[in-house]
């Protein structure tokens, strides 16, 4: 009984952690990755204008 209730909790803690953790590095990278993809838009639109 000692082992199944040691268990449940680190599998609830293991569940939450790495879902926050992806969360944040999926805000990160999405950050990351989508300022150059702004900056290239931005200047391919004024390549166009010019």
């Amino acid at each position: 009984m000692e082992q199944e209730e040691l268990r449940l909790p680190l599998q609830q803690e293991k569940v939450e952690r790495p879902a926050e953790g992806n969360i944040a590095a999926g805000l990160v990278w999405g950050i990351l990755i989508s300022i150059p993809l702004w900056i290239s838009v931005i200047g391919w639109i004024m390549g166009i204008w010019r």
